[in-house]
């Protein structure tokens, strides 16, 4: 038994010395030295890009051609013969009033006119009599002056009475309400029986003709944009179809501060575009310059620090980077570097900051 202990003992003594002299060792020793060969590495550059910024504003397009319609005199509607949804050609009936009022006024302006012009023929009659008779020394020159007044008179009085059947006319004619444009009727607000009230929307009217999008959009967007600008405009629920246009007018003026600012896209003629479809502005902007690298050169992109190696004579600097937008091939950066910087494209994975490289040819 004293052997076997005394064996233990002499195993755990040689253990433990091999323990120390492995800790002992310099650390140039424990792992074997590292290839002196400098990495090749693959090199890109640095560019000042214009940085476009893409956008998109939702908007319903509608008819350039649309109108709310409305009576401008008061009777009762006696005839409506649209429903919703009709077509109708410009100058159709879309609604008639009771126009007996108005014609009984018309024909009493134009009485009034026909009398007034009796009385006025009369009258230059009167007057030529009376500068005869003057002349001849028969008549003062009193009569003839009063001659010369009632003309005059008279004479006002026939323009008042020829405007005044003119309004008539008028009148009698808003007792008809016409479609000023062809279209569609989508929207009616009075019935046949009903009373119109002056100015209260009757019948709305869509065009036939062109479209457009209406669209309002920041006032960090609306400096970018003028008229006359070609444009694109997706259709999301119609296969996503892309219509071009151009801008027809962009409001240089908000209602209030912060509000957005209007702006309209006339669209080019395409089967199956209508109004009242879901659209979206697409728009390019092109903001300030920025720096941009290939998208390759990027070390941890997904991380919280990404970075790049820029070379210079023959050695890297690790430069961390704020990644920006994605350009095609290329990404914005912002960082401690320059137009014109080299950066490592390949076989940065490895790299160490300060390390030298060798440049593939």
């Amino acid at each position: 038994m004293k052997i076997k202990r005394y064996i233990n003992v002499i195993i755990g003594v040689l253990f433990l010395a091999a323990a120390v002299a492995l800790w002992a060792m310099p650390s140039d020793m424990k792992t074997p030295p590292r290839s002196i060969e400098p990495a090749r590495v693959a090199l890109g550059r640095v560019r000042s890009d214009q940085n476009m910024r893409a956008v998109r504003f939702a908007g319903v397009t509608q008819a350039r051609d649309r109108a709310e319609l409305s009576f401008a005199v008061p009777s009762r509607v006696v005839a409506r013969p649209v429903v919703s949804g009709s077509q109708v050609a410009k100058g159709s009936v879309l609604a008639r009033l009771d126009d007996r009022e108005f014609r009984n006024a018309v024909h009493m302006a134009q009485a009034s006119l026909t009398e007034l012009k009796a009385q006025l023929d009369q009258a230059r009659r009167d007057h030529q009599r009376f500068a005869q008779l003057t002349a001849a020394h028969v008549t003062p020159v009193a009569e003839l002056e009063k001659a010369a007044t009632r003309q005059e008179a008279l004479e006002a009085a026939l323009q008042a009475a020829t405007a005044k059947l003119k309004e008539a006319r008028r009148l009698l004619g808003e007792t008809v309400l016409r479609a000023p444009f062809s279209g569609t009727v989508t929207g009616l607000s009075i019935q046949p029986g009903e009373w119109a009230v002056p100015g209260h929307p009757a019948v709305e009217l869509t065009g036939d003709g062109a479209i457009e999008l209406l669209v309002e959009v920041p006032e960090s967007v609306v400096t970018y944009l003028r008229s006359d600008q070609e444009v694109k405009v997706q259709l999301p629920f119609a296969d996503n179809r892309v219509v071009p246009g151009h801008i027809r007018t962009v409001a240089r003026a908000a209602i209030s501060a912060g509000r957005l600012f209007p702006v309209k896209v006339d669209l080019a003629a395409t089967p199956g575009l209508a109004a009242g479809m879901t659209a979206q502005l697409l728009l390019d902007l092109n903001t300030e310059r920025a720096l941009t690298v290939p998208l390759a050169a990027v070390v941890n992109p997904g991380a919280s620090d990404p970075c790049v190696f820029i070379y210079d004579q023959g050695r890297v600097r690790r430069q961390p980077v704020e990644l920006g937008q994605i350009m095609g091939e290329s990404i914005v950066v912002r960082g401690d570097l320059s137009a014109g910087d080299q950066v490592v494209i390949t076989g940065q994975s490895q790299l160490t900051d300060g390390e030298r490289v060798e440049v593939a040819l």
